[in-house]
């Protein structure tokens, strides 16, 4: 990969040029990190090859070659670079075995290995608001679209530039109220760490942004935090948690997603149904307090949900998914797994079945 080739000459716009990727800097504001606190460009590009697939954009450079389909969004004098972040590791990564050798990244092994351009077409502009007209569309709407967390995270910086909540919610493509708890959520997210939460310690690989802003709309969850019924006409605010209760908030998002370092996995299994029962326990005051004394959801959840509930609603599912499976019996290929499962299906049912009626669930006959 020593040999370096020009980039194709496409038609350069007005403010456009080329600039080699060895002088072209990483944005640590990219929504892509949750904090931007990285000490050196190594960990940018770490990063990067870690949550933002440029494996597979390293492979498909070497396959196929650097394909200048757009140019790279860059700031006039900084060099840095406010879309294309991606490309930049990839070619980074591809061209300099030392960087490759610091972050113990190989290759792919690919054959004829595509020569890489000697530069990079580049869009000046001159700030981060002339920008986004163009980010916003690609990765909100578009085909390169940012999780929950990234668009959070560039909702607030726009709104922290002076945006209003009413033009940001236009541009990216959602309602009001959706942007307005996007935001809301990440200033929650941003206290919590400044407060000790820490994300390398949660209890799953990924980060489920949508956990925090949603709890933040139920109401007995608010309570516990100190903050006011949801008023959606309110702009949103940094370190929106009263000092009494940053202690609950610390605990709210253990629960959420777990502080393995300190022995506290999350209670969060899925959103639907754990987190509709966190907030059902948390309105509940004796479930609330099993909860905070033992730390287990569904030993909690009990106290609000009947067993008997519980019962009925678990039949009633198991009752509607065996009609499904009956309505789509025509197409039983003869698998004999399926048969087995099946037959241990008719067993529980009359196992079920004869309970309910030692019950006298058939009035004793």
């Amino acid at each position: 990969m020593t040999d370096i080739a020009a980039p194709e000459q496409a038609a350069l716009f007005v403010d456009e040029g080329f600039v080699p990727p060895a002088d072209l800097r990483f944005d640590q504001e990219n929504p892509r990190f949750v904090d931007g606190d990285f000490e050196t460009e190594e960990a940018v590009v770490q990063d990067l090859y870690d949550h933002a697939d440029v494996d597979e954009l390293i492979q498909s450079i070497m396959s196929a070659g650097y394909i200048d389909f757009e140019p790279l969004i860059v700031m006039r004098g900084t060099n840095v670079v406010m879309e294309g972040n991606r490309r930049l590791a990839a070619l980074r990564l591809i061209s300099d075995a030392d960087l490759r050798a610091k972050l113990k990244i190989n290759l792919p092994d690919i054959a004829d290995a595509k020569a890489l351009p000697n530069a990079m077409r580049v869009r000046w502009v001159d700030s981060r608001s002339e920008a986004r007209a163009f980010i916003g569309f690609k990765h909100i709407n578009g085909p390169h679209k940012w999780d929950a967390l990234a668009k959070a995270k560039y909702a607030t910086k726009w709104f922290e530039d002076g945006g209003d909540i009413a033009t940001i919610s236009r541009t990216l493509g959602d309602n009001h109220s959706t942007v307005r708890r996007l935001v809301n959520g990440w200033y929650a997210l941003q206290q919590a760490q400044d407060d000790g939460f820490d994300l390398a310690h949660i209890s799953k690989k990924n980060f489920a942004f949508s956990h925090l802003y949603t709890a933040l709309t139920r109401a007995s969850i608010r309570e516990l935090l100190g903050l006011n019924a949801e008023d959606l006409s309110a702009p949103p605010q940094r370190n929106p948690i009263a000092a009494a209760h940053v202690g609950d908030l610390q605990r709210v998002m253990s629960w959420l997603y777990g502080q393995e370092q300190k022995g506290e996995p999350t209670l969060i299994q899925s959103q639907n149904p754990n987190l509709n029962e966190l907030s059902k326990v948390l309105a509940h005051p004796e479930a609330k307090r099993m909860l905070m004394a033992n730390r287990n959801l569904q030993i909690a959840y009990e106290r609000v949900e009947p067993a008997s509930a519980r019962f009925e609603d678990a039949l009633m599912k198991a009752a509607k998914q065996s009609e499904d499976a009956m309505g789509l019996s025509a197409f039983y290929d003869g698998d004999a797994t399926l048969l087995r499962v099946a037959d241990g299906l008719s067993r529980t049912a009359r196992s079920l079945l004869v309970v309910m009626k030692d019950k006298g669930g058939d009035n004793g006959q």
